[in-house]
């Protein structure tokens, strides 16, 4: 070796001894400063970076609503970003354990190197977007904690703040926030992001001033150096408007809008700005023809052809405001036929259609628009509830309406003669025959042109062409969906038979003729015709469900009182159209005057009349009332007032005795609480409350005397009062004095039987994720494969061990080790479950069963073969862990 290599390997030699972790040196900080930034820091960095930008080319804005200050993640979309954030994690980690200076005593030198602190703050950002944000909270907290003499500490502690502000903590945001805001050696980064962060903070809390007001002063730094982004700068505009326009202060959302639009930012953020605009236009102090126009000519650029349902839906909002309801109505349709993928405002579209067709009293259009909307809108609308409960109200009250049209359908065609109603079903047959040839040749003429059918008109209440209009609505066979109904009942007793002569029989006769003997010559061109008849053109479809006898016609007219009562029910008591409700009454008494409902319909026109001070009306039902009925409840309150006060005080009298029973139970004192039930008994006989003063009997009883006593006394509760509140609680106490005459049918460990009690619950300790898989190599061995290749690709940053054994003998249980406690193997089984790369080919959801469980439990697990225990366990125990709860990967 020559001595010029000799003395450069010495000197390497003494450069690398020197820059030690151990060693304080101006050489060794120097050295590990500068690979600290350069290697770890700058490669986690772009990984940070690479997973930012997915999040952001991900993330689509809800401009229906507030938009939040800052872009993070959904839980669902977080899992797609892991591998990047786990690669920064790594790194940043392997910098810190490289080149982390330290003492003597192994402990880091926090004012020894440079870098160490950001390193840390990037696996602190890294777990952030992961949405693990407590694990998050440990890197930026222990930053703050020891980096006091170095200013990256202030990065941390804002980002303390942001993910306090994600959790729900804000009240752990504000001290933080206050302190950073009276630093005065801020640095002009943490400066210029402060203010957004605090507007977050006050957004979360429903200070909506106190928020545009911070984004206002974080817009206003537009400088190119150091300044924020025109594109964030717009965003903020967007959102101060936003938040104005939900205070009601229009014109200065306006203003803010069209701030927005000057900036520039992407598409869908101007466009939105032009539609807030025009919507929070004020038609009765300005003309609405210019912006009509503008939004009219934008339905014609093809740019917006996804936004098609947004414009005319603006439309509908403006016609609307000018009382225009027709136009209204069309716009809003139009808006339902040309959404193509968004979803919410396809939702928003029906309610408006619900809503205008509801407040016109067009309840059966509304029930189905109304139906559409609960379909697509999403769960955390503002409204859901009660949309969901009109819904509901709609669909009982068409319901009714449908069932009066459809018996007096049936009826009528029943009363017709033979010729008549073969007749009538064979145009109904004829017409549906027509329709479909009328379809088959619109889809051979779509099909030659290359062309795709447009369903343009598949709104609820619009009529499509060559359709029966609303003849469909309201006659019986005209409805495909009940004629469907007809043909699955009707093939459900028949079978699928042809239609032929004698089609009811099963074995029918062979009928020979000179046919026969020509059946076997080749040159024959006489075919038989073998093909089944479609049921909905059978006659006998049609014919099943008419009401031929006296008895079916009774069960009918059953049905329409009903129908008619219950319709006007709900007229009147929800939806308060008393005019709607008077009409069904009034309707109901008229075609059948000795139904059963007379005197309640009676009593409620009588009290409808009256409260709209028709006093003609009233005393019209009032005499038929005590005329008709005159020992009825009804009579008794029109006679006296202050009845219904003295029935209260009666109830009153009922409870305050079942109340002194009760105690005198609870005090132990049961030979006075058995007397002064059986005294209710025959005091207050079939009221509310026998069944409760039964029980009270019944358990004390059970006290005085034997077992046997309370459990007959018990069993004849239950008799008598199936569907009494007590009765729950009566069956419990009979199971367990079965239990405790019988113990041997409830020992732990029989078929059918789970213990509980065998697993303990323990969310601290080692956890495993098992899953119980068909002993099939086609499965159980693509089922490892997937779960290696999920923990590969999303927990690259851990080491797991898969093992199996053999589990009830067809059967694999598959072990994947190691999680340290029960929110970390949580996090692991959310993701997997929501994984679909995870579910594919041969490894189907419903084949494998799969759960966390603790070291301690596996051992029982496996022992006593207990699944379905195991199962009610985890569910029962493990509900506390959410999947947005629960860790995901670290």
């Amino acid at each position: 070796m020559s001595v010029k290599r000799l003395l450069y390997f010495l000197g390497s030699l003494t450069i690398l001894t020197s820059c030690s972790t151990k060693k304080n040196t101006v050489v060794s900080r120097g050295y590990h400063n500068i690979t600290a930034r350069y290697n770890g820091y700058y490669y986690s960095n772009l990984n940070i970076d690479e997973g930012i930008y997915k999040i952001n080319k991900a993330h689509k804005d809800n401009f229906d609503k507030i938009l939040p200050v800052f872009v993070y993640p959904t839980p669902e979309k977080a899992k797609n970003t892991f591998p990047e954030f786990d690669k920064a994690i790594k790194k940043s980690s392997l910098c810190i354990q490289k080149h982390a200076i330290k003492d003597k005593g192994g402990n880091e030198n926090p004012t020894a190197g440079k870098w160490i602190d950001n390193n840390w703050i990037n696996i602190g950002k890294s777990h952030f977007y992961k949405r693990e944000f407590f694990s998050g909270l440990e890197s930026f907290e222990y930053v703050a904690r020891t980096y006091t003499k170095s200013k990256d500490k202030y990065e941390a502690m804002i980002w303390i703040a942001k993910a306090n502000n994600e959790i729900g903590s804000v009240s752990n945001s504000e001290p933080i926030i206050s302190l950073l805001k009276n630093e005065k050696k801020l640095p002009t980064k943490i400066k210029n992001e402060l203010p957004a962060v605090e507007a977050d903070y006050y957004m979360r809390r429903g200070q909506y001033t106190e928020a545009a007001t911070k984004l206002m002063e974080a817009s206003r730094n537009g400088n190119i150096i150091n300044g924020v982004p025109k594109s964030q700068r717009a965003r903020y505009s967007f959102i101060i408007a936003q938040l104005f326009e939900a205070q009601k202060e229009n014109k200065r959302a306006i203003t803010f809008y069209q701030r927005t639009i000057k900036l520039k930012p992407n598409y869908d953020m101007v466009f939105y700005s032009k539609i807030k605009i025009a919507r929070l236009l004020d038609v009765k102090r300005n003309s609405s023809e210019k912006t009509k126009k503008e939004l009219i000519k934008m339905t014609k650029e093809f740019k917006n052809s996804d936004y098609y349902d947004v414009i005319y839906y603006t439309l509908g909002e403006i016609e609307e405001k000018e009382k225009n309801v027709d136009k209204a109505l069309y716009y809003y349709k139009r808006s339902v036929q040309t959404s193509t993928v968004n979803v919410n405002q396809k939702a928003l579209s029906y309610l408006k259609l619900g809503e205008i067709n509801f407040d016109l009293s067009n309840y059966q259009p509304a029930e189905s628009y109304y139906d559409s909307a609960v379909v697509t809108l999403p769960k955390d609308h503002p409204d859901y509830e009660s949309i969901v409960a009109r819904k509901k109200t709609l669909e009982a009250l068409v319901g009714h309406i449908r069932t009066i049209k459809n018996e007096d359908s049936l009826q009528r065609i029943a009363k017709m003669s033979d010729t008549e109603r073969n007749a009538f079903i064979d145009k109904i047959i004829d017409r549906i025959e027509k329709e479909e040839l009328r379809k088959q040749k619109e889809k051979e003429a779509l099909e030659s042109a290359n062309q795709l059918p447009n369903n343009g008109l598949g709104v609820p209440g619009i009529q499509e062409p060559g359709g029966f209009g609303n003849q469909a609505a309201t006659f019986y066979f005209y409805n495909q969906n009940t004629v469907a109904f007809g043909v699955a009942d009707f093939q459900k007793k028949w079978g699928n038979r042809k239609y032929e002569d004698n089609w009811r029989r099963a074995n029918k006769a062979v009928v020979m003729d000179n046919n026969t003997n020509n059946q076997s010559d080749p040159t024959n061109n006489n075919t038989t015709n073998t093909t089944t008849k479609d049921p909905v053109k059978m006659r006998e479809v049609y014919l099943k469900d008419l009401p031929f006898s006296d008895s079916l016609i009774a069960k009918s007219n059953a049905k329409i009182v009903d129908a008619y009562y219950l319709m006007g029910s709900i007229y009147k008591e929800e939806l308060h159209n008393t005019r709607r409700a008077v009409a069904a009454f009034e309707e109901l008494n008229q075609r059948y005057p000795k139904n059963k409902y007379l005197l309640n319909s009676y009593y409620t026109l009588y009290r409808i009349y009256q409260s709209e001070k028709n006093e003609p009306k009233a005393e019209f039902y009032k005499e038929k009332i005590l005329n008709e009925f005159p020992e009825s409840e009804f009579a008794l309150l029109i006679k006296n007032p202050n009845a219904a006060a003295d029935i209260n005080a009666k109830k009153s009298e009922v409870e305050a005795f079942y109340a002194t029973a009760y105690n005198a139970y609870n005090e132990g004192k049961y030979t006075e609480s058995a007397q002064l039930s059986s005294e209710g008994i025959s005091k207050f006989g079939k009221s509310d409350y026998l069944p409760k003063f039964e029980f009270i009997k019944a358990m004390s009883y059970g006290h005085t005397n034997t077992i046997d006593t309370l459990e007959t006394l018990l069993k004849l509760l239950v008799a008598s009062h199936p569907k009494s509140e007590v009765t729950p609680l009566a069956n419990d106490i009979l199971l367990a004095i079965k239990k405790q005459k019988n113990p041997d049918m409830f020992k732990p460990g029989e078929p059918g039987k789970m213990n509980l009690d065998t697993f303990t619950v323990n969310f601290d300790a080692e956890h495993f994720l098992i899953a119980i898989v068909p002993d099939d190599p086609k499965i159980a061995d693509v089922f490892k494969t997937n779960l290696d290749a999920f923990g590969r690709k999303f927990y690259s940053s851990k080491t797991f061990n898969i093992t199996s054994n053999l589990f009830n003998g067809q059967k694999q249980m598959v072990i994947l080790k190691t999680f340290p406690n029960a929110q970390e193997v949580m996090g692991y089984y959310d993701y997997l479950m929501n994984d679909k790369d995870m579910w594919k080919g041969t490894v189907k959801k419903e084949l494998v069963e799969v759960y966390p469980i603790s070291a301690a439990n596996l051992p029982l697990l496996f022992k006593k073969k207990n699944l379905s225990g195991y199962k009610l366990f985890f569910t029962d125990s493990y509900k506390k862990f959410t999947a947005g709860g629960a860790n995901g990967p670290k």
